[in-house]
């Protein structure tokens, strides 16, 4: 029997991390074609997977002509491939490959909402982005949701009338317990390369560093904890981005000014950088599902995370780490200042951790649910 040709769509490769592992498993099933703008990562990614691709430029942005030219162009690659399923990932190569698909009669139309971007917009920009959304769900043969929280949000906003599926308990991958273990990861060398005493307290983040994920509000946090303690570092391992979402100048400055503020970048393996943390801290604004607080948990980190959807999923106040609201630099502060000084709490949570992650987002079992569902959606034996 022929594979069906499915189609996943990112509007940038970074994205394509969502499918760490498990493209390995989708190829088996289904003939992949990987489909983001042309950069190295996405054929990088091809070639690791062993998969076709095809580089399409998509803005982030809303730009209009743009936009109808990668429409255009995702148009006229579907009618040369013909695939089965579109499955679109991230908000605008979702919208922009719904709309293609649909025009195109793809059969089965899967839009993946791994978050909501039109939260903590206001005005015009909020209503379009709210718009586009429920497009996306309306061409769609199927809609799924990362979490339970992004669902009941869109049911909430009235973004669709359409069932929208959850697969096991929420996560577009799950967590990978084998490779993200302690146990097996040594932090010792990069300890001696960034300075980090034994008595130090090491607070976290990783991520893009931008002023959606809250990075404001934690150097601002810490910046006051490092005047009054010695003892402490804070370890950002993610990239900016000044066009898009830039972080205040002054905070910037203190970034690469600060002697206690470790700046690594985008690291390709993070698993050291989690292992020298004492306490993972996520402040964002809004997120679909907060995959670097799974990665932490799965280290045997506690985290502070804001108390939005999708993280709240993963977070249990006072047993695996703290839930605080967010865009708040005095809780955060209080709640960081009350970790440090409290280091057998923080301790106890990181022996529960690890556990309470895998029982519910173990990533095997939730591909095997994937896959499941997917072949279900697209009627995968007519």
């Amino acid at each position: 029997m022929r594979k069906k040709k499915l189609f996943i769509i990112t509007t940038i490769p970074l994205s394509l991390i969502f499918f760490k592992g498990q493209l390995a498993l989708l190829k088996e099933e289904f003939d992949v074609t990987l489909i983001s703008s042309p950069e190295d990562r996405l054929y990088q990614t091809a070639k690791q997977y062993n998969v076709a691709c095809k580089g399409i430029v998509m803005k982030r942005e809303i730009a209009l002509v743009n936009d109808f030219l990668s429409l255009l162009r995702l148009i006229g690659y579907f009618i040369m491939k013909r695939p089965d399923i579109v499955h679109g990932n991230t908000p605008k190569g979702s919208f922009l490959s719904m709309i293609a698909a649909w025009i195109c009669r793809v059969p089965t139309r899967i839009y993946y909402v791994h978050g909501l971007r039109y939260q903590g917009v206001a005005g015009f920009k909020r209503k379009l982005l709210m718009a586009m959304e429920r497009v996306s769900c309306k061409l769609a043969t199927s809609v799924y949701a990362v979490s339970h929280g992004v669902k009941e949000v869109m049911q909430d906003d009235k973004i669709t009338k359409k069932e929208i599926q959850i697969i096991w308990n929420g996560s577009i991958n799950g967590i990978d317990g084998v490779f993200f273990n302690s146990q097996i990861v040594d932090s010792n060398n990069f300890k001696k390369q960034y300075g980090i005493a034994e008595d130090d307290f090491v607070f976290g983040f990783i991520g893009r560093v931008v002023k959606d994920k809250g990075i404001n509000e934690l150097v601002s946090a810490f910046k006051t904890i490092s005047n009054d303690y010695n003892n402490v570092k804070l370890i950002i391992a993610g990239n900016f981005e000044e066009t898009l979402d830039p972080l205040l100048p002054e905070i910037k400055n203190e970034i690469h000014a600060n002697p206690n503020i470790i700046l690594v970048g985008f690291q390709m393996d993070i698993r050291p950088f989690y292992k020298m943390m004492d306490l993972f801290v996520f402040p964002s604004y809004r997120e679909g599902f907060g995959i670097s607080l799974m990665e932490a948990a799965a280290m045997n980190v506690p985290s502070i995370s804001s108390d939005i959807i999708g993280c709240n999923e993963i977070i249990i106040d006072g047993i695996n780490g703290f839930l605080i609201p967010s865009k708040n630099e005095k809780i955060l502060y209080e709640t960081m200042l009350y970790c440090f000084q409290n280091k057998n709490i923080v301790e106890k949570m990181a022996s529960t951790t690890r556990s309470i992650i895998l029982s519910k987002f173990e990533q095997k079992q939730l591909w095997d649910k994937t896959i499941a569902s997917y072949k279900e959606t697209s009627n995968y034996y007519v």
